[in-house]
């Protein structure tokens, strides 16, 4: 949409000029407002100290993860004090990132170990309730001393798979190849390759050279 003219009103009919000046006094109006106004939080935001902030979320996770106590405040006040926590915080950043980098990067490197506190903290009570939820009756108890010892006896039998096979008993030619034994090395000799001339047929020997022998 276009931006309206100030000489007309909203239904489209003239402005006397005091009308229009009057108008435009008040735009400007607010729009000095409005900036003071961001003048105002950001000097407000200045003022927070980000180390306290982390304090005060610390304080929220004390509350919300005690597993001694029940926390006096309801789960989603406790969330919703965190997220405003949280909004300031990142505000603050902000504005060091841009004034004082030296400065962000030490609060950054604070942000990060509280990050990893919160998360030990609740995996610890998350741990606690979840034990709290296991009954007696599932947990398992210690076998028994007799079991145990017939346990150890069927242990010691050997089983077909760990017994010698004898040694007169012919292998089948099936099992040879599952037992994984050793095969005899092949020989050094040049082998015959598959684009060699086939051997020239020889004729058979006739009768020996000589006189026969006197039987």
């Amino acid at each position: 949409m276009g931006r309206r003219s100030i000489n007309t009103t909203k239904s489209g009919k003239y402005m006397n000029p005091t009308d229009q000046a009057r108008k435009e006094a008040r735009k400007k109006e607010l729009k000095k407002n409005k900036r003071q106004r961001q003048m105002v939080r950001a000097a407000v935001l200045k003022g927070k100290d980000p180390l306290q902030l982390i304090a005060e979320m610390e304080k929220i996770d004390q509350m919300e993860y005690n597993v001694m106590q029940p926390s006096p405040l309801n789960e989603k006040v406790l969330k919703d004090k965190r997220k405003k926590l949280r909004d300031t915080f990142d505000r603050v950043m902000k504005i060091y990132i841009k004034e004082d980098p030296d400065k962000w990067e030490e609060l950054k490197r604070a942000e990060a170990d509280y990050e990893k506190r919160r998360f030990a903290l609740s995996t610890y009570c998350e741990a606690v309730r979840h034990a709290q939820q296991v009954q007696v009756d599932d947990i398992p108890l210690p076998i028994n001393e007799s079991i145990a010892a017939l346990a150890g006896l069927t242990s010691q039998i050997p089983l077909p798979a760990d017994m010698p096979l004898p040694l007169n008993i012919p292998v089948p030619p099936v099992l040879l190849s599952q037992l994984n034994l050793p095969t005899a090395p092949q020989g050094i000799l040049r082998k015959r390759s598959a684009y060699s001339p086939p051997p020239r047929a020889r004729s058979p020997p006739g009768c020996p050279p000589g006189v026969p022998p006197d039987l």
